[in-house]
C-alpha cells in the first residue's frame, strides 16, 4: 500500500491505495499514464488491451514506461512501491527510503512540447558515506493509435553522446524519440529496452539530483536543449500554470469540499486539454485510459461547463473539428475520431442534435458570433436528417446515447436532444438576424412536443417511454435516460415533476442515478450531473448539491484529485464530462446563470441550498464580461470587473418575484433585490 496526498489550494487529501493505482501526467502534446507506486503495468480493456498506460505523443505511442532500480548496501531494489506520492495537478513526486538514502522521484510533462521527464533527487540521511547505483531502464514502443491503420513499428537505434535515440521507417519516418540526462554515462540497447547506470557517491547531509528526458522530435523541430535547465524550465512553468488556473475563478462557498471540487474539475479540463495537429485540431481527451479519442457526445456534455470554467478557446475548437468532420458526412456528427483523425463511428442517432445544442451553449457562454456564422450550416443541414420526424411521421431510428441492445427502434433520448436541438437552432437564427429560420424552427419544436405527449407518456408509471418499436407500441426499461425530458424541456411541468419525483424516490442511491433501475445498478457521473441540473431548475436545490457532491466525491477515491466514470470509481479514472457536468451544475443550477453573451445579457436566478445564506464566484467570464458574483437570499451582488460595454442583467432573488433588470457599466458594482 502506499500512501497517497493530494495538494489543492491549502488543504491535502489522503488516501491508502494500491502501488498500482494509475496516475495520468498531462501535458497538451504528451502524457503519461502511468502507476503511484513506480512500476509500469498494463493500461487498457476495450481498445489496446494492455497497452493505452505508458507514454504517448499521440497518434504515436512512444514508451511502455519506464523504471528505477537502486543497487546500493548490497542488494538491488526496484524503485516500484513508493511509500509515499504527492499529487500537485501538474506533477508527481513519489518517496522512497532505502538504509540512509532518501530518494524522491520526480515526473512531468511539458505543457506545449513533446517533452517528458523525470528526476530523481537522493540525499544521504545518515552518519556514513553512501555509494550506490541507479539504474534507468527504458521499454521502448513504437505503435500508432488505437485503430490507427498502422502496424506497430520495430525501433531502429542509435546510441548519442548523452543518451539514446530510436525511429523507424515508413508510416514512422521523421519521427524520432530522444531518450537523455544530464548526467554523461553509457548507454546499453538490448532487444526494445534501454538501459543506463548512474552511479552516486554521497557525503553525510549531501544531495545529489538526476535528470532524464524523453523528447519526441520531429524532423522540423528544433533540438531540445540542454536536460538539466530545460527540466528545471519546465517545471516551473508547469507550477505557475496550475496555480494560475487555481486563481482564476474561484468558488467561495459554506461547503469547503465543493469549493474544493470545483477547483480539481478546472485543473481536470486544463489536464484533458490535446494538441495533436496535424491529425486533429485542439480538443479535450474524453477520458483515460480508454478514450483519448475525440468524441462527440462526451465533448457535447461537456461544453457549458468547459466554458463557463474559463476554457472557452478549447471549447470552440473542438466543436470546430466535429463540424469539419460533420460537413464532410453531410453534416452527420462523428461519435469517435481517432488520435490520428480516422472517423470509427459514424455517430449514433442522437449526437447530430447533441452537437447543435452544444454549438449554441458555447456562443451563449462566449458571445462568439463568428463562429456561429461559420457552423450555422453544419447545423442547420444536420436537421435533414430527421426529415420524417419533422413532417409529424414517426421518429428517428437508431441507437441512442443508451446503446442496449432489446430496446424499440425509437429511441427517447434522440427525440429529446431532437427538441432541444430545434430550440436552440431558434436562438442561433434571432442571434444570427434570420426570423424566418427562427419561426420555422419554432413550429418545428412546438409540433414535436405535441406529438412527444401522446406518443411517449405512460400514464401507468408516471414516465415517458425509453423507446418505441415502429408499431408505435411503447417500452420501458428504465433507463437512465428517463430524465431527458425533464433536462431538454420538451415535458410540460406537471409530468416533469411527477417524472422527478419518481426518479428520486427509485433511481437513486446513495452514490447518485442507477444507470438501468433494477438491471444495472453502477453509478455514473454522466446521468447523475444531468439529473442535479434538473433538479437545480425544478426547486430542487438541496437535491442537485448532493449530486454535484457525489460526483465531486470521486476525486477522493482511487487516484486523488481525478474525477471519475463512475462513482465512486471505476471505468476511466478521469473523465472530462464528471468536470463538465459539475462546473455546469454550479454556475447553471446553484447560481442559476443563463447567459445570452453575444447580447451582454446574464440572467441570474439563484438555487441555494437550504441551509446555504450565500455563495460567491469571482472571476466568471460572460462573453468578454468578467464578473464577480455574491448571491444571497436576499440580494445579488455583482461586480463588473472587466468588460467594454454594459451588461443587462436580468434577475429574481426568488422564483415567487417578477424578474428585474438592471444595467451595469465596466467597473461598476451593483446590489440587486426585491422590493418588499
Amino acid at each position: 500500500m502506499t500512501l497517497q496526498r493530494y495538494f489543492v489550494d491549502d488543504h491535502v487529501w489522503e488516501e491508502e491505495v494500491e502501488p498500482t493505482t494509475p496516475v495520468f501526467l498531462s501535458g497538451k502534446r504528451i502524457y503519461a499514464i502511468t502507476t503511484i507506486g513506480g512500476a509500469t503495468h498494463p493500461f487498457g480493456e476495450w481498445h489496446l488491451r494492455g497497452q493505452m498506460g505508458g507514454i504517448w505523443a499521440h497518434p504515436l505511442r512512444v514508451l511502455d514506461g519506464w523504471t528505477l532500480i537502486l543497487e546500493a548496501y548490497g542488494a538491488t531494489t526496484p524503485l516500484d512501491h513508493a511509500t509515499q506520492c504527492d499529487l500537485f495537478g501538474a506533477y508527481i513526486i513519489r518517496h522512497f527510503t532505502v538504509g540512509d538514502l532518501a530518494l524522491e522521484w520526480t515526473e512531468f510533462a511539458a505543457e506545449d512540447q513533446p517533452h517528458y521527464y523525470a528526476t530523481l533527487l537522493a540525499r544521504n540521511d545518515g552518519a556514513a558515506p553512501v555509494e550506490a547505483v541507479v539504474v534507468l531502464r527504458a521499454e521502448a514502443d513504437l505503435r500508432f493509435c488505437w485503430f490507427g491503420g498502422i502496424a506497430p513499428a520495430e525501433p531502429d537505434f542509435h546510441i548519442l553522446p548523452d543518451g539514446v535515440a530510436w525511429r523507424a521507417p515508413g508510416a514512422y519516418a521523421g519521427i524520432t524519440a530522444i531518450l537523455s540526462s544530464s548526467t554523461p554515462t553509457e548507454w546499453n540497447v538490448a532487444g526494445r529496452t534501454t538501459q543506463a547506470r548512474f552511479p552516486l557517491a554521497l557525503q553525510p547531509g549531501e544531495a545529489l539530483a538526476l535528470q532524464w528526458r524523453l523528447a519526441v522530435q520531429h524532423d522540423d523541430a528544433p533540438p531540445p536543449g540542454n536536460v538539466l535547465r530545460a527540466a528545471v524550465d519546465t517545471l516551473s512553468a508547469k507550477i505557475a500554470l496550475y496555480r494560475s488556473i487555481a486563481g482564476e475563478i474561484r468558488l467561495e462557498t459554506p461547503d469547503g469540499d465543493l469549493d474544493r471540487f470545483w477547483q480539481v474539475a478546472r485543473r481536470n479540463m486544463r489536464m484533458l486539454i490535446a494538441d495533436y495537429r496535424p491529425a486533429l485540431a485542439p480538443y479535450l481527451l474524453a477520458g483515460l485510459p480508454e478514450y483519448p479519442q475525440l468524441f462527440g457526445c462526451d465533448t457535447a456534455y461537456s461544453v457549458p461547463g468547459v466554458v463557463a470554467g474559463g476554457f472557452a478557446d478549447i471549447a470552440r475548437s473542438a466543436l470546430e473539428e466535429l463540424g469539419r468532420y460533420a460537413w464532410r458526412a453531410c453534416s452527420r456528427v462523428p461519435h469517435e475520431i481517432t488520435t490520428n483523425g480516422r472517423v470509427y463511428h459514424p455517430g449514433n442517432i442522437q449526437e447530430t442534435p447533441q452537437f447543435t445544442v452544444a454549438c449554441w451553449d458555447y456562443v451563449r457562454w462566449s458571445g462568439d458570433l463568428a463562429f456561429l456564422e461559420r457552423i450555422y450550416p453544419v447545423c442547420v443541414e444536420g436537421l435533414e436528417h430527421f426529415g420524417t420526424t419533422l413532417e409529424g411521421r414517426g421518429y428517428p431510428i437508431g441507437d441512442g446515447v443508451v446503446e442496449v441492445p432489446g430496446m424499440g427502434a425509437c429511441k427517447l433520448d434522440t427525440v429529446c436532444y431532437l427538441y432541444q436541438a430545434l430550440t436552440s437552432l431558434r436562438e442561433m437564427a434571432l442571434a444570427l438576424g434570420r426570423p424566418h429560420d427562427a419561426i420555422r424552427f419554432a413550429g418545428y419544436a412546438g409540433a414535436l412536443a405535441a406529438r412527444f405527449e401522446r406518443d411517449w407518456w405512460i400514464e401507468q408509471e408516471g414516465m415517458y417511454a425509453d423507446s418505441l418499436h415502429l408499431d408505435e407500441r411503447q417500452q420501458f426499461d428504465g433507463h437512465w435516460t428517463v430524465m431527458l425530458p425533464v433536462v431538454t424541456g420538451i415535458a410540460t411541468p406537471e409530468r416533469a415533476q411527477r417524472t422527478l419525483d419518481r426518479i428520486m424516490r427509485e433511481w437513486v442511491n446513495e452514490w447518485g442515478m442507477l444507470h438501468t433501475r433494477g438491471a444495472d445498478s453502477r453509478v455514473w457521473t454522466l446521468p447523475t450531473g444531468l439529473l442535479a441540473l434538473a433538479a437545480f431548475r425544478t426547486g430542487r436545490a438541496d437535491d442537485g448539491l448532493r449530486l454535484l457532491r457525489c460526483i465531486g466525491e470521486t476525486a477522493r477515491h482511487g487516484t486523488l484529485g481525478t474525477l471519475k466514470e463512475l462513482i465512486p470509481q471505476g471505468l476511466c479514472f478521469i473523465q472530462l464530462w464528471s468536470a463538465g457536468l459539475l462546473v455546469q451544475g454550479v454556475t447553471e443550477g446553484i447560481f442559476g446563470l443563463h447567459p445570452q453573451a453575444h447580447r451582454h445579457e446574464l440572467m441570474v436566478e439563484p438555487h441555494l441550498p437550504a441551509t446555504w445564506r450565500h455563495a460567491t464566484l469571482h472571476g466568471l467570464r460572460v462573453g468578454e464580461h468578467t464578473l464577480d458574483l455574491h448571491i444571497a437570499r436576499e440580494a445579488i451582488t455583482i461586480r463588473h470587473l472587466k468588460g467594454n460595454a454594459p451588461l443587462l442583467v436580468r434577475y429574481r432573488v426568488a422564483p415567487d418575484q417578477p424578474w428585474r433588470d438592471a444595467r451595469l457599466t465596466p467597473g461598476s458594482r451593483a446590489l440587486l433585490a426585491h422590493e418588499n
